[in-house]
């Protein structure tokens, strides 16, 4: 496998981001590099080498990219990718994986939180989460979209804000 530099991996390259419940402290964050890089490092499709990259983000979010313009990632691979995350979710006592369904965002002290849709639904109604409050969308597709600030963003240019605001918004 060719791991590089994330800094170095092309706009284009896919991204998967995880998001672990809380931040990591040091010493999971030096668990999380130990296991990453190992697995990166033997990660293939179909028997062909990706070339792949990670960087943590915010201490809490994990994200993958494989530069598709020279080995695609399969369905296969990409579920190699989670079950090993499953596995450092048991080592670390911390959902990364099993996050999906929750919402990540920064709170008025610039804390970022995880809470699952019903509970963050009931702070927009509430008011305490506005159109202004910062969305993490972790379903953005690249690398480009990471960098271009498309998945850490205020919600009114989000998709959180079609989801979550009532229609009358």
């Amino acid at each position: 496998m060719s791991v590089i530099d994330f800094g170095k991996m092309p706009d284009t390259s896919r991204v998967w981001i995880f998001a672990a419940q809380r931040p990591l402290d040091s010493g999971e964050v030096n668990l999380l590099e130990e296991n990453m890089a190992a697995f990166l490092q033997d990660w293939t499709a179909h028997r062909r080498n990706l070339t792949a990259a990670w960087q943590l983000f915010c201490g809490q979010f994990i994200v993958v990219a494989v530069d598709e313009n020279r080995t695609g990632a399969s369905g296969c691979s990409i579920d190699t990718l989670v079950r090993n995350l499953r596995h450092l979710e048991t080592s670390l006592d911390c959902l990364i994986v099993g996050t999906a369904a929750s919402v990540f965002y920064r709170d008025a002290t610039d804390e970022i939180r995880c809470v699952d849709r019903p509970a963050f639904k009931r702070l927009v109604t509430e008011g305490k989460v506005t159109a202004e409050t910062t969305v993490f969308n972790t379903t953005v597709e690249t690398i480009g979209d990471v960098r271009g600030g498309k998945w850490e963003l205020p919600m009114r240019d989000s998709w959180h804000w079609a989801a979550f605001t009532p229609a009358s918004a």
